[in-house]
């Protein structure tokens, strides 16, 4: 199934160029990691601090390398990804790779939000939703929204209404229709609007590096409320915020405060007492624990089973893996640009990490965001069953 939408409105072309030049303000704490000193040492990745300390990073080597090697192998134009850890938000891997321009790095590809939300705003929606009332049981009717949301989706034709479903189906399938038909009968734009800024759109991130806020705009037209609910434009994400998001809902509804410095020297070589953030709450727990099973059927039955499934239904991995994805074509000043989201948290059951992935491809795309995604998750259990000395088996 086609998951997101192919932009030929000219008043909603999202540009690379754009984005990554904007001159829009850079929110966040005041820098204190030098990002260009980032480096190996030994098992430890560390970096120079502004006031002339040093610092060790929470970056784990095994999860930077390999999501880089990733990106570099297939040569991907555009690529971010970041993987914290649940829920004390330490960040694994923040990785930022462009085979079109060299030039950038996890401070442009990682930390800004270059690319549109697309459908990863359906797990925003779908938080609202079930604040609201409603469960993922709840069903309607409808017709299309396969890559549209039009007017006549969002009423009931039952002459062309042949398909009824859940909520949690729309999540797990990403289809529009179904999303942008609840959201249209049961929210108000300012209430979805406030659900974005719960979970941190248009506000800062507090971090150790500089991090531009993503946006978001609701419109009051009805149509393009429902549009901008289903991820129909009208939103931008970050890596680092679409992990936070996925973390938010692996947390219960608390979102974890991300921080990359483990361990800090001053410039004289004293140890720095390093400050520990609260979680952020976002959501209540039940809301998001019911919005987490919906998430799981993105990897079961929806638009992620490819790549997480054998064609008999078996998973690849060992455990589960909750997650949403986002496609998204657009006509850029550099050409045509198919972006591609997958954000998730593993394992499903008892989640640990959470993962944000977008790439940006050319119109001949050699892999999807997914593909990332699994490799992370695939990383991360072979690492923690080195540490354990367990062994790990996919389920048949």
């Amino acid at each position: 199934m086609y998951d997101g939408v192919n932009m030929t409105h000219t008043s909603a072309l999202v540009t690379v160029a754009t984005l990554l030049a904007a001159s829009a303000p850079v929110f966040g704490q005041t820098a204190s990691v030098k990002p260009e000193t980032i480096r190996l040492a030994g098992r430890h990745y560390v970096a120079d601090l502004t006031d002339g300390g040093h610092a060790e990073l929470t970056l784990d080597p095994r999860l930077q390398t390999s999501t880089d090697e990733v990106l570099r192998a297939f040569q991907i134009p555009y690529g971010g990804a970041v993987v914290v850890s649940i829920p004390d938000g330490r960040v694994l891997a923040m990785v930022g790779r462009s085979a079109a321009d060299p030039r950038l790095g996890p401070a442009d590809l990682a930390l800004r939000p270059w690319a549109p939300a697309a459908s990863v705003f359906k797990v925003v929606s779908a938080t609202a939703l079930v604040e609201s009332g409603l469960s993922g049981a709840t069903r309607t009717c409808y017709h299309g929204g396969v890559s549209a949301v039009l007017a006549d989706n969002l009423v009931d034709i039952p002459a062309i209404d042949h398909r009824c479903d859940t909520l949690a189906f729309g999540v797990g399938k990403s289809q529009n229709a179904i999303i942008a038909k609840l959201v249209s009968r049961h929210l108000t734009a300012d209430g979805l609007l406030r659900e974005g800024r719960s979970f941190g759109f248009d506000e800062a991130i507090p971090f150790d590096l500089p991090v531009e806020a993503s946006h978001l705009d609701v419109p009051a037209d009805h149509l393009e409320f429902a549009r901008a609910a289903a991820g129909f434009w009208h939103s931008t994400l970050s890596p680092l915020h679409g992990a936070l998001l996925a973390a938010t809902i692996a947390n219960r509804g608390d979102m974890p405060s991300p921080t990359l410095i483990d361990s800090a020297v001053d410039g004289t070589g004293h140890p720095v007492q390093l400050p520990v953030a609260a979680p952020r709450h976002v959501a209540n727990a039940a809301a998001a624990i019911e919005v987490g099973r919906m998430m799981e059927l993105t990897t079961r039955i929806g638009t992620a089973k490819a790549t997480f499934r054998n064609k008999r239904g078996q998973r690849y991995l060992p455990v589960e893996v909750a997650g949403k994805t986002g496609t998204l074509a657009a006509e850029t000043d550099r050409g045509p640009i198919g972006y591609s989201w997958f954000v998730g948290y593993a394992p499903a059951e008892h989640p640990t990490i959470a993962f944000a992935v977008v790439l940006g491809n050319s119109p001949t795309w050699r892999i999807k965001a997914t593909y990332v995604g699994r490799h992370i998750v695939t990383e991360y259990l072979a690492e923690k069953a080195d540490r354990t000395g367990t062994r790990l088996v996919a389920a048949r």
